[in-house]
């Protein structure tokens, strides 16, 4: 985990967002585990955020949540497995805690640290899912750092970097109320500064008011990436577009090839980069993703098996219960009657 700090300067930025590159192999320690409990003021609402100034050196350290790092001002290095990225104010970059990530060679370095769980996104992300950049930022690149291929990241520019600080301030008034912030410490001091202190207690609707604020930096961002993309960030992009037209033509009857030349990459080239991504073919990934989509239908709507089996892009009702049984676990009659289901996408 990291935290942040108030931006100070924003020499040397661009005005436009960009794409940016450069690692230095270096071997490193054993990670150690940041505490999820220390994290989340409200254990059963999994959305926090933490602006500190001056964040110190961090150890390698994993970790069961999600986080957003912005870097606010100041520089350091961003040390990832065996890799290292040089930082600066703007850097966007996620982490979903399980590559062990950490911080050297701080100096002046603040950070906005938006924290939260896949099971949150997942609940509100809407149809931001079908933005190439949202796939891009939030799917591809983390799974891409945690095979320790990934060499880029996003940089905001001047007035994206205000607007997300904006709404992480926005985000930290309803999450804490008037608490005071959270000091930065060193790691091995971590417990002093548990956020459950901060917890609010009140009936305001700042839970409702801190996921709208998250869902705009979600978007915000999700939209920056594509705003100035660069040679670096072509790979990147065009699986994140391809599973972006997935998530919007699910129901189609869509193919490999379609896919690939979409994205203007050769069949196998698509293939095998994707399945890298997403450690599963995209027509298997298509599959579950059409399944996922009729468990919400069934959940949500007096659909029938039949008619959310054909909304989903199946032409047999019985093949979508196999499947359906397969990938989440239970029958779709067994989910309509209230039962859990496993997986996602």
């Amino acid at each position: 985990m990291s935290s942040v700090g108030r931006p100070e300067s924003t020499l040397g930025l661009q005005s436009g967002g960009e794409i940016v590159s450069g690692f230095m192999p270096r071997r490193s320690p054993k990670a150690v585990k940041f505490e999820k409990e220390l994290v989340f003021a409200d254990r059963n609402f999994p959305l926090a955020v933490f602006i500190l100034d001056e964040h110190p050196d961090y150890p390698l350290h994993v970790h069961d949540f999600s986080e957003i790092v912005i870097i606010a001002h100041g520089r350091g290095v961003n040390v990832v497995g065996d890799e290292e990225f040089p930082l600066k104010a703007g850097d966007v970059f996620v982490h979903h805690g399980g590559r062990p990530h950490g911080y050297r060679d701080t100096k002046n370095l603040g950070l906005i640290n938006v924290i939260y769980e896949q099971s949150l996104l997942q609940k509100v992300r809407f149809d931001v899912a079908g933005l190439p950049g949202y796939q891009s930022l939030f799917v591809v690149e983390p799974a891409m750092r945690r095979k320790g291929e990934f060499e880029r990241h996003l940089t905001l520019g001047i007035r994206d970097l205000a607007r997300a600080r904006e709404l992480a301030e926005a985000m930290e008034k309803e999450l804490y109320g008037d608490a005071p912030r959270v000091r930065p410490v060193a790691f091995e001091e971590r417990h002093r500064s548990s956020a459950k202190k901060l917890a609010r207690t009140d009936a305001t609707g700042h839970r409702f008011m801190a996921v709208a604020h998250f869902m705009a930096l979600i978007g915000l961002l999700s939209r920056a990436y594509n705003s100035e993309p660069t040679v670096d960030s072509e790979r990147i992009m065009k699986i994140g577009r391809a599973i972006a037209y997935m998530e919007s033509h699910f129901s189609e009857d869509l193919k490999l090839p379609e896919l690939a030349q979409m994205v203007g990459m050769s069949d196998r080239n698509f293939y095998r980069f994707f399945s890298r991504v997403k450690n599963e073919s995209p027509l298997s990934y298509l599959q579950r993703l059409r399944i996922v989509k009729g468990a919400k239908l069934l959940q949500s709507t007096d659909m029938s098996v039949t008619e959310a089996a054909f909304e989903c892009g199946f032409n047999d009702s019985s093949y979508f219960a196999r499947q359906f049984r397969r990938i989440l676990g239970v029958s779709p009659r067994q989910l309509q009657a209230g039962g859990r289901m496993r997986g996602g996408v």
